[in-house]
């Protein structure tokens, strides 16, 4: 398989109004060991189009902003390793409201479509498969629970 599509999500405790936060491009500085996107235009920007690149395990993603919008709550990007892997995900944070009345929680869904390029490790989409792909769900929210404290 050159093509996986995977969605999947976690609870958070906080509004939806703050979740969406932690996933922009310098949000995800606050939770994510190693985070420290680059960006060519310049200064960081959160408009369409922004394109940033990251580093990671000595390998280069190019990362373009499709849209962040702040008041839905969602967030959109499409990534590309070059030679390895393109795709896109976005991030949506809904309110959660309990039979209780509990308000300050919300639910984050992260989907990504991701396609291996020619010569890309056939590894690299084994972590979007279901098991591994909750596993990385249940580390975000650590992360990002961590992180707001």
């Amino acid at each position: 398989m050159s093509r996986i599509r995977a969605v999947g999500g976690f609870e958070l405790p906080m509004t939806a109004a703050d979740a969406i936060g932690f996933f922009t491009p310098e949000g995800e500085r606050r939770w994510v060991p190693g985070w420290d996107p680059q960006y060519p235009a310049g200064e960081p920007s959160e408009e369409p189009g922004t394109v940033f690149v990251t580093h990671h395990g000595g390998a280069e993603t190019v990362w373009t902003v499709v849209a962040i919008d702040h008041a839905r709550c969602r967030a959109s990007y499409v990534r590309h390793r070059l030679d390895e892997w393109a795709g896109t995900v976005s991030v949506r944070c809904e309110e959660l409201s309990g039979d209780d009345g509990d308000d300050g929680e919300c639910r984050v869904t992260v989907a990504y479509d991701t396609t291996l390029l020619p010569g890309g490790d056939p590894g690299y989409l084994a972590q979007f498969r279901s098991d591994a792909y909750e596993e990385m769900m249940s580390e975000w929210a650590a992360g990002v629970t961590a992180a707001a404290r």
